[in-house]
């Protein structure tokens, strides 16, 4: 019966072209000495569904210099390293969206220091008060031809997490 829930009211929110009414991308970098998190809520998005085939698409963009890991030194490494002024935006756009029961299949390019790369990620769909959309991937910066800093001579990590949070009127 759930289910059922979930489809009917999903079904009526992506029929009405439905608006991300916000947003919350972070991504996690790691170094043997320390672990931080840098978060942007200020990701342009666009979302479209079409209820009758079951399939959608989303784009999104997020400036590199929204990202706030609380630390400014930080954040300002990160735009040198990422090439934020040759490069300021990453995008996303899907290639295939399905949802199944509760969660959202999403498929798509990531272009991120002007490279492109397939991403393949699942989310999950929640429907308490607004409707939330949740999901995380990880990315290799080596796949991005990104430089790693080092902090007492040793890289930080290749993998960086990438989580996303929408909400949707």
């Amino acid at each position: 019966m759930r289910f059922l829930y979930l489809l009917f009211y999903c079904s009526a929110i992506f029929a009405q072209s439905p608006i991300i009414s916000s947003s919350e991308i972070s991504y996690h970098g790691s170094h043997f000495m320390h672990d931080w998190v840098g978060t942007s809520t200020s990701a342009d998005s666009k979302m479209v569904y079409d209820n009758q085939l079951n399939s959608g698409s989303v784009t999104v963009r997020v400036r590199l210099d929204s990202f706030d890991s609380r630390l400014s030194s930080r954040d300002s490494n990160m735009l040198f390293y990422t090439d934020a002024m040759d490069h300021p935006v990453v995008l996303f756009k899907s290639t295939n969206i399905n949802i199944k029961s509760d969660s959202v299949y999403i498929e798509g390019d990531m272009t991120f220091h002007g490279i492109t790369k397939q991403i393949k990620t699942v989310a999950a769909m929640f429907t308490q008060e607004s409707p939330k959309i949740s999901g995380s991937f990880n990315i290799n910066l080596s796949d991005y031809n990104i430089e790693r800093p080092t902090l007492l001579f040793v890289k930080i990590a290749d993998k960086i997490r990438i989580e996303y949070s929408f909400i949707i009127e």
